[in-house]
């Protein structure tokens, strides 16, 4: 059994034998030697190392971890310069300019409370507005965001959009009614209209296939028959199918209007009342990502 004497955490000392090899624990020879190995000194390592860490040497660790520090104090001083000149332009109600700071600010550190509720400030000039969070990118930031943020702009607007909220369900609960039902009442006489023409479509291209074949089947027969029958065949049937052209391209047209027709009663922007209940829609989707988790 090897024998290890630790007395200081960066030193083992091994005992050795007159040999040279470790010596055994239960060996009553003295030791003849001792050996010292030093560790560096102590590294603070994260509790959490990236990839870019691992198997790096305690030396190299220590340099990028050091380095690494640097670069955060340089990103903190740079965000307390851009929140400071911020702030100054948010004092004298200069949103437009005051915007951008706190948004440069969030990439030094995106994790800054003040600049996001800063941001909100400057966006809703000071909570006096709220057309600019129907925006769907604010929104969908909003929903992604810390809670300490959405704790604050839940308490400057949060009555203010529930409000809206209400109103705009009263306003899209008839709508809803009266759009799907007229929907479903031209539905069934924009399919019956589409129908219609897919089936006069496929009766004539079928027609015009088979004139192709006949004409390539009489085609095939010229250099094999002495008479000049085979040739009347391709030429009736040739004309047959470019005659058969005329209705084809005639319900073609038809029937992509009617597909039209069917897709665009499937949208609700394709009425007035549709549009205005999609508005309505929309803007009863935005609020939910405010006023809910």
């Amino acid at each position: 059994m090897e024998e290890r004497i630790i007395d200081d955490p960066r030193k083992i000392k091994i005992k050795r034998n007159a040999a040279g090899g470790i010596e055994d624990a239960t060996d009553d020879l003295a030791p003849d030697e001792e050996m010292e190995i030093e560790f560096p000194e102590e590294i603070e390592i994260p509790e959490e190392l990236d990839e870019d860490l691992i198997g790096l040497a305690p030396s190299q660790l220590e340099k990028e971890l050091a380095r690494r520090k640097k670069e955060a104090e340089e990103a903190a001083t740079e965000r307390d310069k851009l929140l400071a000149a911020g702030e100054e332009r948010l004092k004298k109600g200069k949103y437009e300019e005051a915007e951008p700071l706190f948004a440069q600010a969030l990439v030094y550190d995106p994790a800054c409370v003040r600049a996001k509720e800063a941001a909100w400030i400057c966006r809703t000039k000071n909570f006096t507005e709220t057309d600019p969070l129907y925006n769907s990118e604010y929104a969908e930031e909003f929903s992604m965001t810390d809670p300490e943020t959405k704790k604050f702009l839940r308490e400057k607007v949060g009555s203010r959009l529930e409000a809206e909220k209400r109103a705009f369900e009263e306003e899209a609960a008839p709508l809803r009614e009266k759009v799907r039902g007229a929907q479903k009442e031209r539905r069934g006489a924009f399919l019956a209209n589409r129908n219609y023409y897919r089936w006069r479509l496929l009766v004539f291209g079928a027609i015009f296939c088979a004139f192709v074949v006949a004409t390539s089947i009489c085609g095939a027969q010229i250099v094999h028959v002495r008479n000049d029958l085979p040739l009347y065949l391709v030429i009736a049937f040739g004309a047959l199918a470019l005659l058969d052209l005329i209705p084809i391209i005639f319900f073609s047209r038809k029937y992509v209007v009617a597909q039209r027709l069917v897709s665009d009663n499937e949208k609700l922007s394709s009425t007035e009342d549709g549009a205005r209940l999609e508005e309505l829609e929309t803007a009863l989707e935005t609020l939910s990502l405010y006023l809910e988790d």
